[in-house]
């Protein structure tokens, strides 16, 4: 049995989809044991009427509900995140992830090779570093002169490297963060 509490209360869910996590479990328990994510939310979409979003929610939820996903799983693999907010403007921090002798200086040991940004908004891109795969993905939100990081390194194969890197980006977003705001 898992210890896992869904991220949305038992009212939020039943006022969306008409049923709390006990009904939802009692209903996915009869039927969806055999079949795999995406089957089970497509089903709850077009049978059950779900939007996208609430469908994958209840899917997921039920999925760590029953041990079929343990925290921080995804489909995909793992998915590590971490996010800081620094004084600094939304170019300036993502020079920092751009540039590999910018990063070199505070990232975690690797590389991140960028596929794709959006200036001032994302960066995107591939790891290759101890713990080698996983996509990296970085999200920019700047207002008052601060810039909010949101990171997650997706695509990771073990929970332990989950928790590593997990560990590995909070200290580095540390590092960046000292060295923009002047401290290192």
């Amino acid at each position: 049995m898992s210890d896992f509490v869904p991220p949305v209360s038992d009212d939020a869910v039943r006022k969306a989809t008409g049923r709390d996590w006990a009904g939802w479990r009692v209903e996915l328990d009869r039927w969806a044991q055999d079949l795999d994510h995406k089957t089970i939310a497509r089903k709850l979409h077009e049978e059950y009427g779900l939007s996208g979003w609430w469908a994958q929610m209840v899917t997921g939820s039920w999925e760590m509900l029953t041990g079929r996903r343990e925290k921080h799983e995804r489909t995909e693999g793992f998915q590590a995140t971490a996010s800081k907010t620094v004084a600094a403007p939304a170019g300036l921090v993502e020079a920092a992830f751009l540039h590999d002798a910018v990063f070199a200086g505070w990232g975690p040991q690797g590389r991140l090779k960028v596929t794709s940004n959006r200036p001032g908004k994302t960066v995107n891109g591939l790891w290759e570093g101890d713990y080698r795969g996983g996509r990296i993905a970085v999200w920019l939100s700047e207002a008052d002169g601060k810039t909010r990081i949101t990171l997650s390194h997706e695509k990771l194969a073990t929970a332990e490297i989950c928790d590593a890197l997990k560990a590995e980006w909070r200290a580095a977003l540390g590092r960046l963060k000292s060295k923009l705001e002047g401290g290192g």
